[in-house]
């Protein structure tokens, strides 16, 4: 039983490649691994968010039941519109904390590892190439705070993107989902090789914090998030790391929970934005074929040089 990995990450910067080969786990059928209840679990995460069960997508592969440096990983098949899409994760939040749990990592968080409906709406959207989003064909995106990276794997996939650097600061994150690319044969790369290709989208990882904005060695032209405004104290920060990343001349596009996860993130990040010279900084409905209960919204920004 194994799950290679290969991680380099370069002193000095934010960059990270991670790629975890999919051997499959002798011993462990496919299909939804049981679970138990577990009192504890609930009291130990973050208030913000409800967790729930990941019971939406069949395991069709148990890649790993976890070891010293990766958590139990399986692999499922979830739908993006009328397409579909390999995603390698754990098989559930509850499984994430218990691996944290046995590491001593308390103070772990793990809404790294679940497949939110807002970026199940934000990647339906990227897929379906809807009119109100800014284009994505041969555009340069990263994916903020990514988690598993569905939105940037559909725009590496679906919606002819140049590239797409994963962005989070969890790296067993950027390992699930540069994982999940290579299993959909998008061509996986260091970051500084990621825009060097006359044909096909490649994708990179990097570990990024919005709460220290900071630059990549590469230029990007649009952000995509999902479930980012969850921290007002952070709101602000993630609209300048938006208006780092992009230079200043760029579109951002965050799914959200129509009802805010804490209220006034939303306002507080349209605000940053519009101070630091946002032409367009908007809250929108994605079409209703694209919504998913309980409902999501779509903040849209705008710098243009």
């Amino acid at each position: 039983m194994r799950l290679d990995t290969q991680c380099a990450l370069h002193a000095g910067s934010n960059r990270v490649q991670m790629l975890a080969s999919p051997y499959r786990v002798r011993g462990l059928s496919p299909g939804r691994i049981p679970r138990r209840p577990r009192p504890v679990f609930a009291a130990s995460l973050p208030a913000v968010r409800s967790f729930g069960v990941d019971d939406e997508d069949e395991i069709v592969a148990s890649l790993t039941e976890g070891n010293d440096a990766l958590p139990p990983l399986v692999e499922v098949v979830t739908r993006v519109g009328e397409d579909r899409l390999k995603v390698v994760k754990p098989p559930g939040a509850e499984d994430l904390w218990d691996w944290y749990e046995s590491k001593g990592q308390m103070e772990a968080d793990p809404s790294w590892g679940k497949l939110w409906f807002t970026s199940r709406i934000l990647a339906s959207c990227v897929a379906s190439c809807v009119e109100s989003l800014p284009e994505l064909r041969s555009k340069r995106v990263v994916e903020v705070g990514c988690g598993l990276g569905l939105a940037g794997l559909s725009a590496a996939m679906f919606g002819g993107s140049k590239s797409v650097i994963f962005c989070d600061r969890e790296p067993l994150a950027i390992h699930c989902a540069l994982s999940s690319a290579a299993l959909n044969e998008v061509e996986v790369v260091a970051v500084d090789d990621v825009n060097n290709s006359s044909s096909g989208c490649r994708v990179a990882g990097a570990l990024l914090d919005w709460s220290a904005p900071q630059t990549l060695s590469q230029p990007v032209d649009v952000v995509l998030g999902a479930d980012c405004l969850y921290d007002p104290a952070t709101a602000a920060l993630l609209a300048s790391a938006c208006h780092a990343l992009v230079a200043g001349d760029g579109h951002v596009v965050i799914a959200e929970p129509e009802n805010e996860r804490a209220k006034g993130c939303r306002q507080a990040f349209l605000e940053a934005a519009l101070q630091s010279g946002a032409t367009r900084a908007e809250v929108i409905h994605p079409p209703p074929e694209h919504q998913i209960s309980p409902n999501g919204v779509l903040v849209i920004v705008c710098w243009s040089k």
